[in-house]
């Protein structure tokens, strides 16, 4: 279990209610919620706090991160009932959120600099990364894309055939990428072609 969790992010979806969150002061306060997610979709909002999920108060309770979690995931197609604590509202709100599949992307932005930069950010090697790279880069070259700026600050890796499949886009053919070599695994060369 703990392989695929640590994976979702790296294969493209997970199923849940699209939200992310922190937990200051044994709090959920939602930070940001998944564009298209089911959480939208009813109308959840950055800054909201879960107060109650399915009549259980886990606000201001010792329960921890995962646990939380665990209780907002599940399969796709059920549904959970959270109670919400929003500014200027004086009674908890309570919204019934089916569960969905959850797009996550790779690339965090893609954008004109000026009339000839373009800018792609790039925040993980994940399954879909190459082709949301190449779908930016459809978009970006007809506004007159003839630089670019590859941003990878505080990329966390992931898969190394999206890392290398990127790096053949820049590389001549025949120009070594990258190679892989173990004590029992003979020397490996990816090479641009």
């Amino acid at each position: 279990r703990d392989v695929t969790r640590v994976n979702e992010p790296l294969e493209g979806n997970f199923e849940g209610i699209g939200v992310s969150f922190n937990m200051p002061n044994d709090t959920v306060v939602i930070v940001s919620v998944i564009k298209g997610g089911p959480s939208e979709k009813v109308g959840i909002q950055a800054g909201d706090r879960i107060i109650e999920i399915e009549d259980s108060v886990v606000a201001g309770v010792d329960m921890d991160q995962n646990a939380i979690v665990r209780k907002l995931k599940g399969p796709r197609g059920t549904k959970v009932t959270i109670g919400i604590q929003r500014k200027s509202f004086p009674e908890l709100i309570d919204f019934t959120i089916t569960r969905d599949k959850i797009p996550l992307y790779s690339i965090d932005a893609a954008y004109m600099v000026n009339d000839s930069i373009g800018y792609i950010k790039i925040t993980a090697f994940a399954r879909t990364t190459y082709r949301e790279f190449l779908q930016a880069l459809d978009d970006l070259q007809p506004l007159g894309m003839k630089h670019m700026i590859l941003d990878l600050r505080g990329n966390s890796g992931g898969y190394m055939d999206a890392a290398t499949n990127l790096a053949n886009q820049f590389l001549a053919e025949g120009r070594l990428i990258v190679y892989t070599e173990g004590r029992s695994h003979p020397r490996e060369n990816y090479f641009a072609n």
